[in-house]
């Protein structure tokens, strides 16, 4: 089956279609005027607005029409390939593109935004690691962030693009490079020296600046000073940053980013192939339900040579996630499926 369909976008834009299994792969076009003479941009202008026509077209196509689609839905295209490319008298970038969207994410693009926007990046500066390791420090807002149900999946390469955690540019060009919505910088500054904490009755305070930056360049700065009293000035600074970012994590879930009103809990359960003879086939649908965000995480539990046991953490239900399954079509399918709150059944006997 193929469709030539026309859509204006800038200039204009083309897409045409094959519909196969949970994939589209779509022919779309996109143009970019030349400003500045700068040809680079116009030149990613033009496939940005490719990719953004050919998902709009899927969504027309399927009837939903209150998507607003932008730059966060690219995510949900598997691929690409140039087909043409040229300039159009000297004013303008054409590209022409072949794209393969997934459909099965693109159906549940609205829930698996959701933990997108969830989806957070802190640093941590400040207090010198002779008072209070850096890991400790960081494992206390690691811990207060991810019990806010903030994802923090993008921390570790965030981290690592970043050789000088006090340049602004690098930050934020590292930020701009992943998938995560929301960057939160932790500045704790130490405010009585650690001479002057002489007996119980003394009281240790941390003033803590934090500034808040997501991906619509909108930011926020608060601060907000905490105290603890205790002899023990090590206990003592680590009970206030405690305080200190369970506070600042707390506001901001409840005054910058709050928590979409259809967002789902995280489950716990367990996926069993039974009676799957073929290790690779079992293999290949726990990755790619992990490659399409339909489960979060998983590990094995246990294995056999004809079954295997994965625990898995999901936003999907294992009825929905059994749905999905059935939907994504793989080349083998479960004869018979069962599910309960604590475990979904995959029976690949034959009949």
């Amino acid at each position: 089956m193929k469709k030539v369909i026309t859509i204006i976008i800038l200039l204009a834009a083309t897409i045409s279609y094959t519909s196969e299994s949970y994939a589209y792969n779509v022919v779309a076009t996109g143009k970019a005027a030349i400003k500045n003479l700068r040809l680079r941009d116009a030149y990613y202008s033009a496939l940005n607005n490719a990719k953004l026509t050919s998902i709009r077209w899927y969504y027309k196509e399927n009837k939903i029409t209150d998507m607003d689609v932008n730059g966060d839905f690219f995510k949900f295209i598997k691929s690409y390939s140039i087909l043409e490319q040229n300039i159009e008298d000297n004013k303008t970038v054409y590209v022409k593109l072949k794209i393969d969207l997934d459909d099965a994410a693109l159906k549940d693009a609205r829930l698996l935004l959701n933990q997108y926007a969830d989806s957070s990046v802190y640093l941590y500066r400040g207090i010198d690691d002779t008072i209070l390791p850096a890991k400790q420090i960081q494992n206390t807002i690691t811990n207060t962030l991810t019990s806010q149900q903030f994802s923090l999946s993008e921390q570790a390469l965030f981290l690592g693009k970043i050789d000088d955690i006090y340049d602004k540019k690098k930050i934020n060009k590292a930020f701009s490079e992943i998938n995560s919505a929301s960057l939160i910088i932790f500045d704790f500054r130490v405010i009585d020296n650690i001479e002057e904490f002489k007996d119980s009755d003394n009281k240790c305070e941390v003033e803590t600046t934090v500034t808040i930056i997501n991906k619509k360049k909108e930011s926020k700065t608060i601060q907000i000073v905490t105290g603890n009293d205790n002899n023990n000035i090590i206990k003592c600074y680590n009970n206030t940053v405690k305080q200190a970012a369970s506070d600042t994590v707390a506001y901001v879930r409840d005054n910058i980013i709050q928590l979409p009103e259809t967002a789902a809990k995280l489950q716990k359960y367990n996926i069993n192939f039974i009676n799957a003879n073929n290790l690779v086939l079992t293999k290949n649908i726990i990755d790619t339900l992990s490659q399409r965000g339909l489960i979060k995480s998983y590990k094995t539990v246990s294995y056999s040579q004809k079954n295997v046991v994965f625990e898995v953490d999901s936003y999907f239900s294992t009825e929905e996630l059994s749905k999905k399954i059935q939907e994504l079509n793989f080349p083998k399918q479960p004869t018979k499926i069962e599910f309960n709150d604590k475990k979904l059944i995959l029976d690949f006997s034959v009949e």
